[in-house]
Order: structure tokens, then C-alpha cells, then sequence
């Protein structure tokens, strides 16, 4: 009986154990479940205290005006460290160009930025495409209240760049042009353009790693729904072509596509898709860039549009972030190599497309190219904002000239912008393949030297007379008979004219000869 009572009374105790265990227990699931709750309606509060764009305030129906993006970026930036912005340009018709700057714990400096690492995303240079400058605003938004650990670990390495709207005025008028009507996009390397030119100051200050370049087709309906694409420029550095290629085909595209939308690439020979300086894309991987070219079909939904597009920046961020070290050591090595490329005189492309086929668009080469060009000081005038935004580096030359080495990470564009035979040139250089005392006869012998080695003189006759002519000018020079000088100048231009006439020297070396003897006249007058 005493056995059984223990036994009784252990059972008892246990289930009194049992029922004062379970007691807090299930006051902390309902304590969990209050927290729950709580957390839920903090991150609903939280999701409404979100700045919205004024697309998304109409749910589609209606982009985001320059002014509501003003309105926009100073909320975003009054709610989070993370991001600053300025006034970096005004359009035609005064509408301002923001650049954001998104980093981690806070916007570094413009000093910072320069000197650290960056991406740049663009969006509508065309003002009728806006479905980019939609999707980079929101992507701002987004990172600067995101806690994803890897997007944070991308914005402590480097800092997002944005223009959302470079061409406002072309955006208020629903034009592809900017107000006076140019096409912004093909204005990359003539730098005509206000827009263009804060944007090109933009990118030389800063020098980003990847350039995304947003646009739309506006008549098209789909198939593909995107269509994107690298820098095909043959003078991009072959290491940093590669690699844009493959952000675009194993990256870019396969991760669109995971969103749900089909991709293409974009273009067909000869005419979009090509190699052409003058576009962002192909002056991204001059300026030693990853560029990308982003269009999404302007006939669809417009939210649809946006997110494509946001899926494609999205993706950028995740290559960014998963190749830091790769892409920013294949860019930064891109300016050494492309220098030493210059030094070595390695064969230059005038024109061309990399990826088209070479015997049915042969592209123009200089092989070998330059060592430099001459150019005079009132030509220099003329392309100052070059010399500026491309960061050219220049040396004096006499009291009339000014010489521009290849030998400069920014070679790249130092024949499309002055030599002769390039599609889209501001100036006529005269181009050097010797150093010694470039700007004088006994140099511009020289250049009919090397014409003659290249095979530009029909015959050794020809070529004697013209090298001739030059040796008796560097004779005068030399001797400072300033008056001698110019007679002979002005015979040996004749002298050229004839040659021309007869066939027996190229179109291209007698117009190189006659812009030096052009050049020595004015230096000698």
C-alpha cells in the first residue's frame, strides 16, 4: 500500500511538473507570436515610410517627372546616410543633371570615389525611352535601405553611381533627342552636347568599372524583351572586352531570363549593334570600362519594361559583387596595357566592329600606328574640352604646337579625334612617327620617309623629289632664313598638288605633307 500511495503521489507531482512547465511555455509562444506581430507591423510601417517614385505612386500609370525626381532623391538622401546627390550639368533648357552616390555606412567623398572603386548606372539618354530612368531610380531607393548582406558588402567596396536623367529635356518633351534636337548618344566623343558633357566629366572623374547605358526600342513589342550588349570597339583593351562579354552572356542574360523575360542581343551589321566611338557603350570600354547597353521594347507594359531593366541592373550588382577583384584589376591593368600599346606603335582601328565578320566589313587600320600627333595651338583651342574630359596629356611644342603622345593610357581616342582617316574626327593632325624635333622640316622629312617605306610614293623618283624639296627647307630652317623657309614652303605644296595630280603619291600622304607645310608656314610667318 505504501509502495502504491509513492507511486500515486510521483504521478501526481509529475503531472503538476508538467502542468507549471507548460504554463510559461505558452505564455512565451504567445509573447513570440506578439513579437511577430510586432515586427510585422514595424516592417509594414517601415515599407510606407519608403520614399516612392511618382511612377510607382500611380502604380504604372504615368513616369516620374524631373521635378518629382528632385522630390524623390531629397527624401531618399534626408532618410539615409547611405546616399548624397548634386547637380552635376543643366540641359539646354536648364533641367538639372542629378549624380547620386550610394556607398556603406555613408556616401564617401568625391575624393573617396575617385579613388576607390565604382560602378555608374545611366539611365534614358533618349528622353522617349524612360523605362530605365524608372528602374535606376528605384534600384537607388532600394539600396539605400537594403539590409542584404552582399549588397552591402558591394557598397562598402565601392560606390553606386547614378545619373537617372541625363537628357531631361528630351524626357519633358518625349523626344529621342535633347532640346536642340541631337541625338545624345552619338555625342560621346564630339562632346557637344551640355548633357553629354556632364556626363563624360561624370565618368573622367571618376573613372567607374562598369558603365550601364539604359535604353528602349520604342517600336518594338518583344522578341526578345531585352536585348543588351558589350563595347565592341576593336581598340578596347582584348582582357576587358572578354570579360564584358561574359558579364553580358553569363550573367546578364541568364539572370533576365530567371525573371521571366526572354533576352537577345542587340543590333545586326552593318548598321546598330557596331563599334562606333561616338556611343556610350563603345566610349565606356575606350575610357577602360565595362560598358552594357541595355534595351528594353518600348511597346510594352510599362511596369514590364522597368523590370527588365531592374533585372538587368540587379545582375550587374550580383557580377559586380561576385568578381570584385577580377574586374577591378582587368580595368585598371586595361590603362597600362593600352599605354604600352601606344609606345609600341601596335596597330590602331580607325573603324571596325569586333564580332562582325572582317572580310565583309573590313575595318580601316593604321599598322603601325603613331607615335603622337601635332596638331597647332588654335587646333588645340578648338578640341579643349577633349583635351579636359579625356584627360589627354599634351606637350608644347615650338611657339605654335602642341604634341600628343600615344604613349597615355587614353591613346584610344587620340586618332578618332585627329587623325585624318578616322570617321568622325575634330581635328586634322598631322601624325608622328619619329620624336626627333617634331614641328620641324627636317621632322617632316622624316614623315615622307616613312611614307616612302610604306609604299605611299609610286616610285623612288617621286619619293626623292618630295624628300628633296623638305632637305633644302630643313637646310634654311636651321639656319633661321625665315624667308628662304616660307619660298620653299610654298613650292613644296605646289610640289605635292603635282605629285597628287599624277598619281604618284597616296591622297593620304600628300594631304599629311601638306597640313605640315601648312603648319611650318604658319610658324615661320
Amino acid at each position: 500500500m505504501k509502495g502504491l500511495l509513492q507511486r500515486k503521489f510521483l504521478h501526481v507531482v509529475v503531472i503538476l511538473t508538467m502542468v507549471l512547465a507548460i504554463g510559461p511555455m505558452s505564455a512565451m509562444a504567445e509573447q513570440s507570436k506578439d513579437h511577430k506581430a510586432d515586427a510585422t507591423v514595424q516592417q509594414a510601417k517601415a515599407a510606407q515610410n519608403v520614399p516612392k517614385t511618382g511612377f510607382e505612386k500611380r502604380d504604372g500609370d504615368g513616369w516620374t517627372t524631373t521635378e518629382e525626381e528632385s522630390q524623390f532623391l531629397k527624401e531618399v538622401a534626408s532618410k539615409s546616410d547611405r546616399v548624397t546627390y548634386s547637380v552635376v550639368g543643366t540641359s539646354n533648357e536648364h533641367r538639372p543633371l542629378n549624380l547620386v552616390k550610394v556607398g556603406f555606412p555613408k556616401a564617401p567623398s568625391d575624393a573617396d570615389i575617385a579613388a576607390g572603386h565604382n560602378i555608374l548606372i545611366m539611365g534614358t539618354p533618349h528622353g522617349n525611352e524612360p523605362s530605365g530612368h524608372e528602374a535606376s531610380l528605384m534600384l537607388l531607393r532600394d539600396l539605400a535601405f537594403t539590409d542584404d548582406p552582399d549588397l552591402l558588402e558591394t557598397l562598402k567596396d565601392a560606390t553606386i553611381l547614378f545619373i537617372p536623367e541625363p537628357n531631361p529635356d528630351g524626357r519633358e518633351a518625349n523626344t529621342r533627342g535633347n532640346a536642340d534636337g541631337i541625338d545624345n548618344n552619338r555625342d560621346h566623343l564630339k562632346l557637344e552636347t551640355p548633357e553629354i558633357q556632364a556626363v563624360e566629366s561624370v565618368i573622367n572623374k571618376f573613372q567607374p568599372d562598369i558603365v550601364v547605358d539604359a535604353h528602349e526600342r520604342p517600336s518594338a513589342k518583344g522578341n526578345p524583351d531585352l536585348e543588351v550588349l558589350w563595347a565592341r570597339n576593336f581598340n578596347v583593351d582584348k582582357p576587358l572586352y572578354e570579360i564584358s562579354k561574359e558579364m553580358v552572356q553569363d550573367y546578364v542574360r541568364p539572370d533576365v531570363e530567371n525573371a521571366g523575360f526572354t533576352t537577345g542581343l542587340y543590333g545586326n551589321p552593318p548598321g546598330s549593334g557596331s563599334g562606333s566611338e561616338q556611343i556610350l557603350r563603345n566610349m565606356s570600354g575606350l575610357r577602360h570600362s565595362i560598358g552594357l547597353l541595355t534595351e528594353a521594347p518600348g511597346q510594352q507594359e510599362p511596369k514590364r519594361r522597368v523590370e527588365m531593366q531592374r533585372a538587368a541592373m540587379d545582375s550587374v550588382l550580383n557580377f559586380y559583387h561576385e568578381r570584385f577583384d577580377e574586374v577591378t584589376g582587368i580595368t585598371e591593368q586595361s590603362k597600362v596595357n593600352k599605354e604600352e600599346d601606344g609606345a609600341n606603335q601596335k596597330p590602331f582601328y580607325l573603324s571596325g566592329t569586333r564580332d562582325w565578320d572582317q572580310t565583309e566589313y573590313p575595318p580601316t587600320i593604321l599598322d603601325p600606328a603613331p607615335k603622337g600627333y601635332l596638331i597647332t595651338d588654335s587646333q588645340a583651342e578648338d578640341i579643349n574640352r577633349h583635351i579636359h574630359l579625356f584627360s589627354l596629356k599634351t606637350e608644347k611644342v615650338g611657339n605654335n604646337g602642341i604634341y600628343v603622345s600615344m604613349k597615355q593610357p587614353m591613346m584610344t581616342i587620340v586618332p578618332l579625334l585627329m587623325d585624318h582617316g578616322a570617321d568622325f574626327n575634330e581635328v586634322d593632325g598631322i601624325p608622328i612617327y619619329d620624336t626627333d624635333n617634331p614641328g620641324t622640316a627636317g621632322n617632316a622629312k622624316s614623315l615622307a620617309d616613312f611614307y616612302q617605306e610604306q609604299g605611299e610614293f609610286k616610285n623612288d623618283q617621286a619619293a626623292a623629289k618630295v624628300i628633296a624639296h623638305l632637305t633644302v627647307i630643313h637646310h634654311a630652317e636651321q639656319l633661321g632664313q625665315s624667308n628662304k623657309v616660307v619660298k620653299h614652303l610654298k613650292g613644296f605644296k605646289v610640289l605635292v598638288g603635282q605629285q597628287e595630280q599624277n598619281e604618284n603619291i597616296s591622297d593620304r600622304a600628300a594631304h599629311m605633307l601638306n597640313n605640315y607645310a601648312d603648319y611650318l608656314l604658319e610658324k615661320w610667318q
